[in-house]
């Protein structure tokens, strides 16, 4: 008679790719100190060529033409991942059935008890081959469940080397991008200078400091953001005016040059925006004709912990900004209104009234065009001048 095999039922899970990190102040340091490191390795780049400049945005779209790519393979992988876990969920409560109606917990002695319960020999054969089909099938299960569990560590290495990858190229857009960067008072680039960056993290560092964050404690211990369960449109009302592009040209906007949001308009200039989900205020930009914007204007950086998920979104062409970096948000908070119409004379990057709306993964302000995703991803838009949204 075959031995019945005892499984316990256990999974080695690597850690949740999407969970929250934990950041400290010295890692702040350690950003501002890689800021100020690029800002010299490339103080120099604004004396680069109109040619050099076109072949370090070909470059950079390149780039993230691979990261878009792989954001793709790490989601098909992590649906694998999920749909293997759902098999094993199910497999494994099979199994636990099958264990518990033959009641095994110590070896063969309730096959044997069951046996020798037998009233003759035709009945002893009958339950010798009950016993023996029952543990071939219990051993069938378990190899399956067994099989299943190698499959789904093979996706998850799979997978973590996939992130390593991405995590590789972002840091190879980054380096480029911050080149870029320096050349922003010559271009029609969405965002902030270098210069801008090591400013505000110099800000955000003394903020944290002020509030007794220490160097190697989590952040979110001395400034914590509060949980949100889902998300709602930064306006009232409106419709999508331009699309998100990533890196890639745009093609709806004779400035050319990525896009790492999506415009959202067909309201007046003066419209309520609201903080798309609970969060608090990483960052505020705010530029005036005396100090004029090198592409943006007036702009607002929210760091959210949605569903447990970290995000950052940010909001851009803003005609004032009514919150303050630091402070507490929900979505009902109404962080400053849409500008981008007669802010033109120094928000040169506008072309009428709108709000540029983007969504970055993790707690991003100051790289944020590199961990930038398509707001449609999580959030539902009707198509381009197909219909207007309602919050």
């Amino acid at each position: 008679m075959k031995k019945i095999k005892i499984f316990i039922f256990t999974i080695l899970l690597l850690v949740p790719f999407n969970s929250i990190k934990a950041e400290t102040l010295q890692d702040k340091y350690d950003k501002l100190s890689n800021l100020q490191s690029e800002y010299e390795k490339n103080k120099n780049a604004k004396k680069l060529t109109d040619s050099e400049i076109a072949k370090l945005q070909k470059e950079i779209s390149s780039i993230g033409s691979s990261i878009e790519t792989t954001k793709g393979e790490i989601t098909e992988a992590q649906n694998n991942i999920e749909k293997s876990e759902k098999e094993i969920d199910s497999k494994k409560e099979e199994t636990d059935e099958l264990l518990k109606f033959l009641q095994v917990s110590t070896g063969e002695n309730v096959y044997l008890d069951y046996l020798f319960e037998a009233e003759d020999y035709t009945d002893f054969i009958y339950r010798y081959s009950i016993v023996t089909q029952l543990s071939g099938y219990n051993n069938e299960l378990i190899e399956e469940l067994e099989t299943l569990i190698k499959n789904l560590k093979q996706k998850k290495i799979e997978l973590n080397d996939k992130q390593t990858k991405l995590e590789s190229q972002r840091q190879e857009l980054t380096a480029k991008n911050n080149k870029l960067k320096a050349n922003l008072s010559e271009l029609n680039q969405e965002g902030t200078t270098i210069e801008q960056d090591i400013a505000d993290l110099k800000k955000e560092i003394t903020r944290l400091e002020n509030l007794g964050c220490g160097r190697n404690q989590d952040i979110s211990s001395c400034e914590p953001i509060q949980y949100a369960n889902g998300w709602k449109y930064p306006l009232t009302t409106g419709c999508v005016t331009s699309e998100y592009t990533g890196f890639n040209e745009r093609t709806d906007w004779s400035g050319g040059g990525g896009h790492h949001a999506i415009d959202l308009s067909c309201v007046p200039e003066g419209t309520n925006v609201y903080a798309a989900a609970a969060g608090t205020v990483a960052r505020v930009v705010r530029h005036t004709a005396a100090n004029p914007s090198t592409c943006g204007g007036n702009m607002v950086w929210i760091y959210h912990i949605v569903n447990g998920v970290e995000y950052t979104t940010v909001y851009m062409h803003l005609l004032n900004i009514t919150v303050e970096a630091g402070q507490k948000v929900t979505d009902q908070t109404i962080i400053g209104h849409m500008g981008g119409g007669s802010t033109q004379s120094y928000d040169r990057c506008t072309g009428g009234a709108h709000l540029h709306f983007g969504l970055a993964s993790g707690h991003n302000a100051y790289d944020f065009n590199s961990y930038s995703f398509n707001p449609r991803n999580l959030i539902y838009f009707p198509p381009m001048y197909g219909g207007y949204f309602y919050r």
